[in-house]
């Protein structure tokens, strides 16, 4: 191993740290909420899901997740970086799959309780 792996599995595992902190924050419903519904909305959907908290708590829950599995990934990949251990591509590519299946079957979700 030498030091140029050490420095970018340094610099993935910050990134997978800051991704567990911003999912935690949107777990527990506070700070800016990073989901594409509450991003591109307009001004009066952006007010109206302010007034109603209850309109934002799906979102930032599938925010949370999402964050979650972006931080476990880079993680894994960081492992990878420092050990080359193979097997951390299935791990990733399970985990890929898992992500995308979810964002698709939760933003279902939220649009059928709309």
């Amino acid at each position: 191993m030498n030091t140029g792996q050490i420095v970018c599995g340094i610099i993935f595992l910050a990134l997978a740290i800051g991704a567990f902190v911003i999912s935690f924050f949107q777990f527990k419903e506070k700070g800016y909420l990073f989901n594409n519904a509450y991003v591109w909305a307009s001004e009066a959907e952006r007010k109206k899901m302010d007034e109603n908290k209850e309109t934002k708590r799906p979102y930032y829950c599938q925010s949370g997740f999402v964050f979650m599995f972006i931080g476990i990934s880079l993680l894994i990949f960081a492992v990878y970086i420092i050990t080359n251990w193979t097997w951390t591509y299935i791990a990733f590519g399970v985990l890929l799959i898992i992500a995308v299946v979810y964002a698709i079957v939760s933003s279902i979700k939220i649009e059928k309780h709309k």
